[in-house]
């Protein structure tokens, strides 16, 4: 399974157009909505170039700030179980919940 996700990233990294001088992206509500599958999440930019400046300096954190609520709090678990079958690590995923909008997910890059 680990060379899967191994694979499966560097798969991510070659197709996708990224921008690895952000720091932090948004990830709209009608994005996710569309691309809950593990196939389109590869084709979605906000994650692709969030993963691959993760992948950098892995000692990084990422933090999911998300809208408050119940809703919220079950967008942002099922976006961290996909960024961990992505080959990400739980422990490098931080949520806290208090993103711009209420159907934004702020992800920003952070040193430990």
């Amino acid at each position: 399974m680990r060379i899967f996700n191994i694979f499966l990233c560097l798969g991510l990294l070659l197709t996708l157009n990224v921008h690895a001088d952000s720091r932090s992206v948004e990830l709209h509500a009608e994005t996710w909505d569309i691309s809950r599958q593990g196939e389109a999440l590869l084709r979605v930019p906000e994650l692709s170039s969030i993963i691959r400046l993760w992948m950098t300096d892995p000692a990084q954190n990422i933090e999911l700030r998300y809208p408050g609520g119940e809703e919220g709090e079950l967008w942002v678990e099922e976006l961290k179980d996909w960024m961990v079958s992505l080959g990400v690590p739980s422990s490098a995923i931080e949520p806290v919940p208090g993103s711009d909008a209420q159907d934004v997910i702020n992800i920003l890059i952070r040193k430990p």
